[in-house]
């Protein structure tokens, strides 16, 4: 297989997959700010410029599949191994469900922050930055409701929830723990401290 991907928490969701789901994989790690990823060769593999890319030359049936999207590469890379997805029917629902959360709230909302913060050509009121950091801290008061009951989000077993959400949680971990939520903290500390995991943050193969 070959990854092409890149430091920003999509691309190291893909990562994190990659080496938690232990698949062999060559890393391509682009530099977005010299644009590596509107190359016209990394253009044939994925047209919309954008990364994580995932390549695998031995996909369903023997033939080649090409995945974008780091939620899907997760899931696919998953589903392949047989990882990472529990077999029990109510923690499966979960943990599509955390799954849903990250990708419709958690990472919109932290994309918004990051946007308003770093891209905006005008200087955006600390106002409109606040209202989102509430926003993303109150957001994650549900995922700290749930780990008081459960050391992972969709159960006492990590899963591919986790291994999803996680990236949003270590890109923007001070505003959630300087909240005083403890048990997401002590969540962080427990799925960043896998091998799989750290590797994945720092895009190492």
């Amino acid at each position: 297989m070959e990854l092409y991907t890149a430091g920003t928490g999509n691309g190291q969701r893909a990562a994190i997959a990659v080496n938690e789901c232990g698949v062999s994989c060559k890393i391509h790690v682009l530099n977005l700010g010299q644009r590596d990823q509107k190359a016209a060769d990394y253009l044939k593999i994925n047209p919309t410029g954008r990364i994580p890319t995932l390549i695998d030359p031995e996909g369903p049936g023997g033939k080649p599949l090409t995945v974008t999207q780091s939620w899907a590469i997760l899931m696919y890379l998953c589903e392949k191994t047989g990882k990472f997805l529990p077999s029990d029917p109510v923690a499966r629902v979960r943990m599509f469900q955390w799954m849903a959360e990250g990708a419709a709230d958690y990472a919109s909302v932290n994309q918004t922050i990051f946007f308003l913060g770093a891209r905006m050509p005008e200087k955006v009121p600390d106002s409109a930055v606040k209202f989102y950091e509430d926003r993303f801290v109150n957001l994650w008061r549900f995922a700290d409701a749930q780990l008081a009951k459960t050391q992972y989000l969709a159960g006492d077993e990590i899963t591919a929830a986790d291994l999803a959400v996680y990236p949003i949680y270590a890109g923007r971990k001070a505003l959630p723990d300087n909240a005083g939520l403890k048990h997401l903290q002590g969540w962080g500390e427990r799925v960043g401290a896998r091998p799989g995991v750290q590797k994945g943050m720092k895009l190492e193969i």
